[in-house]
């Protein structure tokens, strides 16, 4: 039996959840990574999600394949720092609008941030595949993602209701169903269709939606 080899001493291991991927991550200089998630940030706005690799990062950063690899030895370990900074930041500066105007409206402006900034709903859309597949390395990480984002939805809808942003007697939880999904089928259409109107589609939309919401509520 080989003997067991201590490990370097720039190296460090996160605990991870069963769903989460288990990685020994490198330690380097505290400026390399955040400067790799911004040109990878930058890779997927210029070029489609499959087409970006760790070379394309590099040339961006200012820095060589190598380098990329050793900072992240995993792809997908990038993809989700990409994620957390590009959309889970998207979410975070425009969440104060829920806290003020309700989730419709939320909703609403990250639709109008995804036009000016299609790369983000490319990426989102092509990790949504990645979540739903179980043997994907981040899967669990994405998915947890989704789960987090669409309770925040439903706590938000709550509010709403309480607030008397939408009609009393609505299911936060249905409306959150219905709102998310109307959201993301919108954002495909805009990838899609040269035709689509994006936010005119969504106030058309959430109109009816919010008819049926009272309709509901008055049985």
């Amino acid at each position: 039996m080989s003997a067991i080899r201590p490990r370097p001493s720039n190296w460090r291991s996160r605990d991870r959840r069963p769903d989460r991927m288990i990685v020994l991550m490198p330690a380097p200089d505290a400026d390399l990574r955040p400067r790799i998630v911004q040109a990878a940030i930058e890779a997927f706005r210029r070029s489609d999600f499959h087409a970006v690799g760790p070379a394309e990062v590099a040339a961006l950063a200012d820095l060589t394949a190598d380098d990329v690899t050793a900072a992240y030895p995993v792809w997908e370990l990038l993809v989700v720092a990409v994620m957390n900074r590009w959309n889970n930041g998207d979410r975070a500066a425009l969440w104060p609008i829920a806290e003020q105007h309700g989730a419709a409206a939320y909703l609403r402006a990250r639709l109008e941030s995804g036009l000016a900034d299609p790369g983000l709903v490319r990426i989102r859309i092509a990790t949504l595949s990645a979540a739903s597949a179980p043997t994907h390395p981040a899967a669990g990480w994405f998915r947890n993602q989704y789960v987090h984002e669409f309770e925040d939805i439903t706590l938000a809808l709550v509010r709403d209701v309480v607030a008397g942003r939408e009609p009393h007697g609505t299911s936060p939880r249905h409306a959150a169903e219905q709102l998310v999904a109307l959201y993301e089928g919108l954002q495909v259409q805009s990838l899609m269709r040269d035709d689509n109107d994006l936010l005119s589609g969504w106030d058309r939309a959430v109109a009816r939606m919010r008819a049926g919401w009272g309709a509901v509520a008055l049985v």
